[in-house]
C-alpha cells in the first residue's frame, strides 16, 4: 500500500506542483510574520523582559498588574471603550442614511459617492493632521464658533473634549466605507420586494423596517464586527492629534502598549495585547451569537 501511495504522491506533486507553490507562499509569510510573532509575544506576556537582558518568568504578574494597580490602562480602557461606542454609533447610522440616500435617482450620484468614500482612502495620518490645523485655537472651527459669537473650545486640549474631536474625525474618515458596503447591499434587494409591500399598503417605515433590515443583516454583522475590531485598534489619529494626553484623556489601548513598547517593557506590552485580544473575541462572539439568534 506504501508503494502506491508514494508514487501517487508525487504524481500530485507534479500535477499540482505550481499549485502548491502559490499556496506556499501565503502559508509561509503567514507562518513567519504572524503566527511565530503571536506565539513570541504570548511567551513575553509571562515574564519580565526588555529586548536586552534574558526574559525572567514571572507568570501572570503582568496580567495581574494590568487589570488590578494600574489606573492607565484602565483610563485607555475606558477611552477606547467611548471612541468604540460613539465611533459604531455614528458612523454606520450615517453610512447606512447616506447609502439610502443615495439608493434614489438623484442628480450627480456618481459625484456624492466619490466624495463621501474619497476619506477613506487618505492616509489616517494626513487626515489627522487636517483635522488637527481644523482643531487649532485659530483653526476654522472656532473661527466659526467666534463668528456666532460663541467662545472658542479646546477641542484637544480639553480633556472634556478631545476623546470626542477624535471620535468626530474618525467617522468623517471612516463613515464612506460603510456607506459603500450599504449602498451594495442595498442595490441587491429585490425591487420586487418593495412593489409587493406597497400593494398591500406598507408605507416606507414599514418597508424600511420589515424588508430593507432584514436584508442588511448580513451586512449590518460584517460592518459591526469588522468596526468595532478595527475601533479597539485605534493609534494613528491618537499618535497625531493628542499623543495620548492631555491628561492620558485620549490614551487608548494601542497608544497604551506602543508607550510600554517604547519604554522597553515589552513583556507588559505582550500583555496589553493579549487582554486587547480576549476582548475583541468576546464582542465578536456576542454579535456572532446576536446576529445567529436574529436569523
Amino acid at each position: 500500500m506504501s508503494s502506491l501511495s508514494v508514487p501517487a504522491f508525487i504524481r500530485g506533486i507534479r500535477k499540482h506542483g505550481l499549485a502548491y507553490l502559490f499556496i506556499a507562499v501565503p502559508v509561509l509569510a503567514a507562518i513567519i510574520f504572524l503566527l511565530i510573532p503571536m506565539v513570541t509575544s504570548f511567551w513575553w506576556s509571562f515574564n519580565e523582559y526588555n529586548g536586552i537582558q534574558p526574559p525572567r518568568f514571572v507568570g501572570l504578574d503582568n496580567y495581574v498588574k494590568l487589570i488590578t494597580g494600574d489606573k492607565i490602562f484602565r483610563h485607555a480602557l475606558k477611552n477606547t471603550t467611548f471612541f468604540v461606542f460613539f465611533g459604531m454609533l455614528i458612523g454606520p447610522t450615517l453610512g447606512l442614511l447616506t447609502a439610502l440616500l443615495l439608493n434614489q435617482k438623484v442628480r450627480f450620484q456618481a459625484l456624492f459617492r466619490t466624495a463621501y468614500f474619497l476619506p477613506v482612502m487618505t492616509s489616517l495620518v494626513v487626515v489627522a493632521t487636517i483635522w488637527r490645523m481644523l482643531y487649532n485655537r485659530n483653526g476654522l472651527l472656532n473661527i466659526g464658533l467666534a463668528a456666532l459669537g460663541l467662545k472658542p473650545i479646546g477641542w484637544l486640549s480639553d480633556p472634556q473634549w478631545a476623546m470626542m474631536s477624535i471620535v468626530i474625525a474618525s467617522v468623517w474618515q471612516g463613515f464612506g466605507f460603510e456607506m459603500v458596503i450599504f449602498l451594495a447591499a442595498l442595490q441587491n434587494i429585490p425591487k420586487e420586494l418593495y412593489d409587493a409591500a406597497a400593494i398591500d399598503g406598507a408605507d416606507g417605515r414599514r418597508k424600511f423596517w420589515y424588508i430593507t433590515l432584514p436584508a442588511l443583516r448580513p451586512v449590518l454583522f460584517f460592518v459591526y464586527v469588522i468596526g468595532i475590531i478595527e475601533s479597539y485598534q485605534v493609534f494613528d489619529q491618537v499618535f497625531v492629534m493628542t499623543s495620548g494626553g492631555p491628561v492620558y484623556s485620549t490614551t487608548t489601548l494601542v497608544y497604551y502598549l506602543y508607550s510600554r513598547f517604547i519604554d522597553l517593557r515589552l513583556g507588559y506590552a505582550s500583555a496589553i495585547a493579549y487582554v486587547l485580544f480576549i476582548i475583541l473575541i468576546i464582542f465578536s462572539l456576542i454579535q456572532w451569537r446576536f446576529f445567529m439568534e436574529k436569523d
